[in-house]
């Protein structure tokens, strides 16, 4: 549920087209239905992932409902742990957790983090998170966070929590998750290749720890969108793509100049150095690149890239964001229900999971 709002666009329109969207995905038997975090900017309308998590659970009966992600680093930890497991209790077990350590520098400016130490925070949270659920009482002596001995209500319903998911696309953040046998959220952006080469990183780090990488649950986020011909969706989409991720580029400013060199970071810069050399840093070519690697297009079209990446990477938990190509409701719960009554049915795993 994006939720992206051009400069044209009412707010309440958007964010109550993407509540319908979570309904439908309810209806329609998808499995889960996945809220995002951004800030001043319309590229999200969504501030507060919990929030709209909670009014669509509390709108559904039967699917899941993520967070996609939070971003931990700007609240305190003792806080989220008890909004995860008051969600959790209240949706009897249908929440989801997914987690990342933040990438557009005005929201640190503005909460007033020190961006460059997102991963160590981000890395303490958790730590903190989890102690708050496996215990009665905690305290704490960290380097972010201190905190006397205190009981942290309620418990989970979930055993030992609900499940959590890590946005991850550097080596550091995926070696880190790995070795706690967390699973990750990959991003719609790489190749199948680029996203193999990450799942593999994961798999060497996870055995190391004594985890089985085949029975971690990683989820692919993707672009989706299907109609009667794969020209069609380009060119209806188009537009409102290119804006959506010139929008990205000027709202995040990490790829800055004065950015570039952020501690923390640096992974990122050399990403966009290579792209930019590749010829790929154009809006316009990002899109294009993002049209050839997602399943957007006819229905044989969608089923092929999502088999083709299920087998490449064998992933089989797909994150489907179906309004990224359209900013109409009709079109977008048209496309909801082509792709699960058509697409999903021919994608050949044997434990394929969908969310949008």
């Amino acid at each position: 549920m994006i939720a992206a709002a051009m400069p044209d666009e009412n707010h309440e329109e958007v964010i109550q087209d993407a509540l319908a969207y979570g309904r439908a995905a309810d209806t329609l038997g998808y499995d889960e239905a996945w809220v995002l975090e951004h800030h001043f900017t319309g590229y999200g309308t969504c501030g507060s992932p919990m929030t709209m998590a909670a009014y669509v659970l509390g709108q559904t009966t039967r699917i899941k409902v993520g967070t996609g992600i939070s971003i931990v680093p700007l609240e305190h930890p003792l806080r989220l742990a008890e909004e995860v497991a008051l969600l959790d209790n209240m949706s009897g077990g249908r929440f989801l957790f997914g987690i990342g350590r933040g990438l557009w520098v005005k929201d640190f400016k503005v909460f007033g983090v020190n961006m460059e130490h997102s991963r160590e925070i981000m890395e303490e949270w958790v730590e903190v998170m989890q102690m708050a659920w496996g215990s009665r009482s905690c305290k704490f002596d960290g380097r972010f966070v201190q905190f006397d001995e205190v009981e942290v209500y309620p418990r989970p319903l979930t055993t030992p929590h609900p499940p959590i998911y890590v946005a991850a696309q550097s080596p550091s953040t995926i070696e880190w998750a790995a070795a706690r046998g967390l699973p990750m959220m990959l991003t719609f952006i790489l190749d199948d290749q680029a996203k193999l080469n990450q799942i593999e990183l994961y798999a060497s780090v996870a055995a190391d720890h004594g985890f089985d990488p085949g029975k971690i649950d990683h989820a692919i986020s993707c672009l989706a969108g299907v109609g009667p011909t794969t020209q069609a969706v380009m060119d209806a989409s188009r537009d409102r793509l290119i804006w959506w991720q010139d929008e990205f580029v000027r709202a995040s400013t990490i790829f800055a100049p004065e950015n570039l060199k952020m501690r923390g970071y640096e992974w990122f810069a050399r990403e966009w150095e290579k792209q930019a050399i590749a010829g790929k840093y154009p809006v316009a070519e990002r899109v294009e690149n993002n049209f050839r690697i997602n399943p957007i297009g006819s229905v044989q079209e969608c089923v092929d890239k999502l088999n083709k990446t299920a087998e490449i990477t064998g992933v089989s938990h797909f994150i489907c964001g179906f309004e990224s190509v359209s900013g109409k409701r009709g079109p977008v719960l048209e496309s909801m229900q082509v792709f699960k009554e058509e697409v999903i049915p021919r994608v050949l795993t044997p434990r394929s999971k969908f969310g949008r």
